[in-house]
Formats: structure tokens, sequence, C-alpha cells
């Protein structure tokens, strides 16, 4: 099993970083501070911008709409996002309204459907929900009673969808209908003990092995398709939230992390990066949405 050391290439701090998003087309990554709540943007020539929306506790992730607007899950509901004003447009709500449930991690899968799911305030029901917007148009329950969900991801071939019960401390692999949005299925593809940290956002390279960061164990692990362990990414903060791959190459695994209450901890929710062998596959784009 490999072992590898991340560097900082972004030193934000974010309170809790999460959500990382390369743009194959831009070269610009994103990812966002859940609680600024904060959509930040690394261009490549190493600039950086940040937006912070008024009147919003959280930004749970954001996903690359076609014509350059991005579809942010805030923690009242979703809404598009323009990084030309700043500006915000309120879209959809498929809680209806319930209340203590906060939009989370979200990503759009190789067939073109939306997948976002939330989690329950306190972090101690099991209310929360993974919806899907299939490419019909319509909104459905991919699956529920997670306290806690984070990622989802996709196999190369998109009939496999990833996803992290983080409370749970385990990784669940769907079997996944690209036409409905549809899982079945449902199996542990992988078990954390307490001493390996929780599952937390998770990405896939075209070996379809899954790069899955582990939450308060400051690591982030590649595992086949099988669950077999092959690699781990070592980072300097115990809070590491989620991982993408990109760079020009699709060959850098971009990591995020959380602030911690820990004094000796300086780098926590700083963005990390480290280079890989095998690279990722382009992130799919959201079609117009009216």
């Amino acid at each position: 099993m490999g072992d590898r050391k991340s560097r900082i290439v972004a030193d934000c701090r974010d309170k809790l970083g999460e959500g990382p998003l390369w743009n194959n087309a831009t070269g610009e990554l994103y990812w966002v501070d859940c609680f600024g709540p904060t959509i930040r943007r690394l261009t490549p020539d190493g600039k950086r911008t940040d937006w912070t929306p008024a009147g919003f506790s959280n930004v749970g992730s954001v996903v690359f709409c076609e014509g350059g607007r991005l579809l942010a899950a805030m923690n009242d509901g979703l809404y598009m996002f323009d990084p030309r004003d700043g500006s915000l447009a309120p879209f959809a709500d498929p809680n209806y309204g319930r209340v203590d449930l906060i939009y989370n991690d979200a990503k759009v899968d190789r067939h073109g459907n939306y997948w976002v799911d939330n989690y329950d305030r306190t972090e101690s029901a099991p209310r929360g929900v993974l919806y899907v917007l299939n490419r019909r148009g319509q909104w459905r329950i991919g699956d529920s009673g997670f306290v806690v969900g984070n990622g989802p991801t996709f196999s190369p071939a998109g009939d496999v969808l990833y996803f992290s019960d983080s409370l749970g401390r385990q990784s669940l692999a769907y079997d996944l209908d690209p036409a409905t949005g549809t899982l079945t299925g449902r199996r542990v593809f992988q078990r954390f003990s307490e001493a390996e940290g929780l599952p937390d956002g998770c990405c896939v390279d075209r070996e379809g092995c899954v790069w899955l960061a582990l939450y308060d164990a400051g690591m982030v692990v590649r595992l086949s398709p099988k669950g077999e362990r092959l690699e781990t990414v070592r980072v300097s903060a115990r809070y590491t939230t989620a991982c993408c791959l990109g760079g020009p190459d699709l060959k850098t695994l971009y990591i995020t992390s959380g602030q911690t209450p820990q004094a000796d901890e300086p780098a926590g929710g700083a963005l990390f990066a480290v280079e890989v062998d095998v690279p990722g596959l382009p992130e799919p784009l959201l079609a117009p949405l009216s």
C-alpha cells in the first residue's frame, strides 16, 4: 500500500472546507467553506476569489451548469449561483421546508442526474435524505435514514453510486439506473473503525478506484472497486473532508479540510494537493434548467 504526503495550495483556513470540484474546460477549482458560508474559486494563475452570500448560514456544495452558472446547495434550498456577479436565484427545495435539515454534498452523475444529500442539523437523528433530480426533470428520493450523509460519486461507466453514511462509519454502493436515477442493490462498500475516522467526501479515478476522505483521521485512502485499500495520502489536518481529481492532466488530488480546536494544528482548514498516478474523469455539467 502506497503512502503519499500532501502540500498546501491555498492557505484559506476554512471553518469546514468541502466539495472541491475541478472545471476541466476553464482549469478552475471551486470549493466551499460550509460555515463561512463561502464559495471559493482558484484560477489557473493561482488567484482566489471568494463569495460570501448574505443571509445564509451554510453552503454545502456547488456543481457546474451549462452556461457558466453553478447550482449551490445552501442551508434552506438550492440556488443558481452566477460567478460573474455573485448573484443567487432560488431554484428548488426538495425538502419542502422541513426544518433543521441542511443541504450538503452534491454531484452530477455521468448521465446528467443531479444528486444532493442533507443531514440533521443536530447530527443526532436519522432524518437525512439523498435526493436526485433526474434528467426527466423529476425529483426522487434515492435513499434515506442517514444522520449525516456525504459524497456521492460515481463509477466511470456511471452504473454505480458510492455514498458515505458518515456517522454509520460505512461507505455504501448502489446500482444506478441512468434514465430514472433509481438506486438498487444497496451494499456496504467499506466499513471503518473509530480509529480510522469517519468516511466523508469522495471521488473516482479512471480505473474506477474511489478516493475517500476520512474525517478526524487526517488522510484520504484509495480503494479498489472491490474495496481493497491501495494507497493513503496523509494531510496535516485531522478534519479531512472531501477530495477531487483535477489539474491539466486530472492527476492532482485536491483535498479540503476543516479547522480543529487544537492550537497545535495550524494547517486545519487549508486546501491540500498531491500528485497521483491515475487521472480522474471530467466533471459532468448540469444541463440548462428553468
